[in-house]
């Protein structure tokens, strides 16, 4: 089959990656990895260096498509009515298209979670007014796509979808391994906004520092605040990314939504004990909490500490992780795409 996939950005070095755009190079990557399938990906960012797949850079010339608020919103999704996308069975939308409607092939739309839920748990009155403006153009997207599709069950409910995927994860890369000689809490997210970066940043260095003193908090951020226990890594690459998941004994992720939750199946995969906030990609991740513990603001560092102390508690979820860990392989989530792309297919005929 011939497959076109479109996002915005796809991952670079030396910059903070979305969730998004490394589950479209992910499933592409998957997708063009036994030759079954001729895939194109079309981006206004460069081509990764690891990619697998074909690859076209849209608009070079004129970066403020990517990163200003009017051209993403407005500019990009009408100049999509003018790429040539070529003789593909298939188009794989992941956003930014609710103005695209010359569709002579078949499109797949993904709902990658909902702006609905992101503006309410928006922490800026900017961002949150920002995504109440892109809901309806989500939904607008969802009508103009021949299979409208969401990343977990949250979405599926919201935007009135029958139809669900997941993100995966690459097991041979995120595995179980050795853990650090030190009591770890790895966190990997945003210093604002709803991963509260900040919060479990205070949380680490007022609550759980003092009970467990020779503790070490690995942060992965763009941003973070000097301390002896906090070791700060912004960037890393995939590899550098994998051995952090390893070496952690915890994996402490106080997001408050989630509409899948990438990091929770690389720590799953990684043997590597989960702590987080409520949220409907936790829940659906780590089921009702079997695999991970889900718990309020009130209780969060005593769990953290707790797991840090319990080693049998600890290596029981480790355990429970790694098997939970292989129902997400990119091999499941691939055959799934392509039984969508199939379906797309039929129905546009």
């Amino acid at each position: 089959m011939r497959i076109a996939i479109f996002h915005t950005t796809l991952p670079e070095a030396g910059r903070k990656l979305g969730g998004v755009e490394i589950a479209v190079h992910r499933l592409a990557n998957e997708l063009a990895r036994d030759g079954r399938d001729e895939v194109s990906v079309f981006s206004l960012t460069p081509r990764p260096p690891d990619a697998l797949y074909s690859h076209r850079q849209l608009f070079p010339s004129a970066p403020w498509l990517r990163d200003g608020r009017l051209g993403r919103l407005i500019v990009l999704p009408l100049l999509l009515n003018f790429v040539r996308f070529g003789r593909q069975d298939v188009i794989h939308l992941h956003g930014d298209d609710w103005f695209f409607v010359r569709r002579n092939s078949p499109t797949v739309r993904t709902l990658h979670g909902s702006a609905l839920r992101e503006a309410r748990h928006a922490t800026s009155m900017k961002r949150k007014v920002a995504q109440y403006g892109v809901y309806p153009l989500e939904r607008l997207s969802a009508r103009l796509a021949t299979v409208a599709v969401a990343v977990g069950r949250d979405a599926a409910g919201i935007y009135g979808l029958s139809q669900t995927v997941d993100n995966g994860v690459d097991l041979e890369r995120f595995h179980a391994g050795e853990k650090s000689a030190r009591p770890s809490v790895l966190y990997v997210g945003t210093w604002e906004g709803r991963k509260r970066g900040r919060w479990l940043h205070d949380l680490f260095v007022n609550r759980i520092l003092p009970r467990v003193p020779g503790a070490e908090l690995v942060f992965v951020s763009d941003r973070c605040a000097p301390h002896p226990s906090v070791r700060a890594i912004a960037f890393p690459d995939d590899e550098s990314l994998a051995s952090l998941y390893r070496e952690a004994w915890v994996f402490a992720y106080p997001s408050t939504y989630e509409g899948f939750g990438i990091p929770y199946v690389e720590a799953l995969a990684s043997g590597t004990a989960i702590v987080t906030s409520p949220n409907g990609g936790a829940t659906q991740i780590l089921e009702e909490g079997r695999h991970g513990i889900i718990v309020d603001d009130d209780g969060f560092a005593d769990q953290v500490v707790d797991l840090l102390r319990n080693a049998e508690r600890r290596k029981s979820l480790e355990k429970a992780g790694r098997s939970r860990a292989e129902q997400f392989t990119w091999r499941r989530v691939a055959e799934r795409h392509r039984e969508l792309y199939r379906l797309a297919v039929a129905r546009k005929r």
